[in-house]
């Protein structure tokens, strides 16, 4: 099995041959059967007919020799052979039982001998001169048996044997026979019609045929016939009926090519029927196993077909165009990103600045201010100095969120300084997340949007930001609050870019959202809210790394 399952079949043709196996098999057996069973039903309807045929055959042959036996009782009953007394010189006994015969023979052959087995064989040779007297054996049973007759076969004759005694004194008087050519019993028998080449035999005690319905016996101890026995009544023969083979053959070979046709035509038919139910399986996967093929090469196409399907089918060509859309977006957000960091590389290289000589020039700065005693400058210039040297960072992409709270902190710093103002601002930050990586710039910008929209239109002093970071599940959350108007209808943040140069340059809200959805899927960015207490809220949501 497991190497047809390492072939390289097509399923089509696995399917195939597993499913036309499975039914192939039972109609080829059932067939078989069927045709065993036809058999044995036509040997059984045979046997049954053929034994109906052997009783009636029998019961003619009994009342025939029957017939016999009751002449033998009339010649007894007649009281003729009284005149063949004990005594009598074997030439008058001859003449006597001559003319006894004459009269007493009726339809048979009659013979008369004397009742005496030492008399037999001088007898026989005035019966019939220069002949051999046959055995005595015959007559010695007639004359044990004491007045009950027997029969014997003896050269296709069939003998009913017979001591008679007389009437008064039952002294032995004479032994008769009475002879019955085989051609007469064989007159009794009848063939049945169904069957014309049957032939009958009569069997003796050890199964040696006494007589044959044919002429030539040739049907007897061979391979090729069937046989029936029946036992007679009150003799010690079988009666047996032989028909060939051959003649059973003919209904038995009708049901034999009846049985191979439609074993035949049922493998046929069921052949394209599995052939038809195989490709309605089959059709489907190939089609698929084609998309698929067409989705290495680059073609993500997704597929036309089974998905409205409810069956597993179905779910596979549901599956594939799910996999192909996830493709799809997949490189269309490579793509994106790419195209992304191309141009940010490349509006690095125009505005690529020395960062050595710009941290040179700001503690120069920062050291004049100091040595004219101008700390607000300093303090500006330091914040400045920290702002720079954490967004150059040499290209990471990546911060804590302790180095980005830090980030904020100095821009607050250069905000409340440059506006002469102080701003009330709360950072809590879960101690646990303080570590976790963060995009860069992603939350100095919320920060930024709550000063320049929300604090900018409140009286001085009166501006309050609440910052807090804090793991949620699998993410890490940070929500910026002002008490600030708020905005005026629901904000849309796809509508909030930045339409000059100078605008934040690529760390405003929507790019911000836009990075985030760039490399963590649309799942993750930024949502604005109104607060029910006023002001606004943004809400960043960053799958923890």
């Amino acid at each position: 099995m497991k190497a047809f399952r390492r072939s390289h079949l097509t399923l089509f043709i696995k399917m195939f041959i597993l499913l036309f196996l499975s039914v192939s098999v039972p109609v080829t057996i059932l067939g078989a059967w069927y045709f065993e069973k036809s058999t044995e039903q036509i040997k059984h309807v045979t046997s049954a007919l053929l034994t109906e045929n052997l009783e009636q055959n029998r019961l003619r042959i009994e009342q025939f020799l029957r017939q016999v036996e009751l002449h033998s009782d009339s010649i007894i009953g007649s009281g003729k052979l009284e005149v063949l007394g004990s005594g009598l010189e074997d030439r008058l006994f001859l003449s006597r039982s001559l003319t006894l015969t004459n009269e007493l023979k009726g339809s048979y052959e009659l013979t008369i001998l004397p009742a005496d087995e030492a008399r037999f064989a001088s007898y026989s040779m005035l019966i019939q001169p220069g002949r051999k007297a046959s055995g005595t054996e015959w007559i010695r049973k007639a004359i044990e048996l004491k007045g009950r007759g027997y029969w014997y076969v003896e050269n296709d004759t069939f003998i009913f044997a017979r001591l008679i005694r007389g009437m008064q004194d039952l002294r032995p008087l004479a032994v008769i026979q009475l002879n019955i050519p085989a051609a007469h019993i064989k007159r009794q028998i009848m063939s049945p019609a169904a069957y014309p080449n049957v032939e009958h035999f009569m069997v003796n005690s050890v199964n040696e045929p006494i007589l044959a319905s044919g002429q030539e016996r040739k049907y007897w101890k061979q391979d090729d016939v069937f046989l029936a026995s029946l036992p007679f009544a009150e003799l010690p023969w079988k009666l047996v009926a032989a028909v060939p083979e051959k003649d059973l053959i003919g209904p038995v070979e009708t049901i034999k090519r009846f049985s191979g046709m439609l074993v035949l035509i049922s493998i046929a038919l069921v052949s394209v029927l599995l052939a038809l139910i195989t490709s309605s399986f089959v059709s489907p996967i190939k089609y698929l196993v084609g998309q698929m093929k067409k989705a290495q090469l680059g073609q993500l196409i997704p597929s036309d077909r089974y998905g409205e399907r409810s069956d597993e089918i179905g779910q596979l060509a549901r599956g594939y165009n799910s996999l192909i859309f996830g493709m799809r977006e997949l490189l269309a957000t490579t793509r994106q990103m790419e195209a992304e960091k191309s141009r940010t590389e490349m509006q690095m290289l125009i505005h690529q600045i020395n960062p050595h000589f710009l941290y040179n020039t700001l503690d120069a700065m920062k050291w004049r201010a100091n040595h004219v005693r101008e700390s607000t400058i300093a303090e500006m210039v330091t914040s400045l100095s920290n702002i720079i040297r954490y967004s150059i960072n040499n290209g990471e992409e990546f911060t804590t969120v302790e180095r980005e709270i830090e980030h904020v902190k100095s821009y607050l710093k250069i905000e409340s300084l440059r506006n002469q103002d102080t701003l009330r601002v709360i950072i809590h930050v879960q101690p646990r997340a303080l570590n976790m990586p963060i995009l860069k710039l992603t939350i100095q910008p919320l920060v930024e949007n709550a000063v320049r929209h929300g604090m900018s239109r409140l009286p001085a002093g009166q501006g309050k930001i609440l910052i807090r970071v804090f793991i949620e599940g699998e993410e890490l959350v940070c929500t910026v609050e002002d008490n600030g108007p708020g905005f005026a209808e629901e904000p849309q943040l796809q509508t909030i870019r930045p339409h000059e140069p100078g605008e934040t340059g690529g760390v405003g809200l929507y790019n911000v959202n836009r990075r985030l959805h760039i490399r963590f899927g649309s799942k993750y960015g930024v949502a604005l809210a109104n607060r029910e207490q006023g002001g606004c809220r943004a809400m960043i949501r960053h799958p923890l790394m």
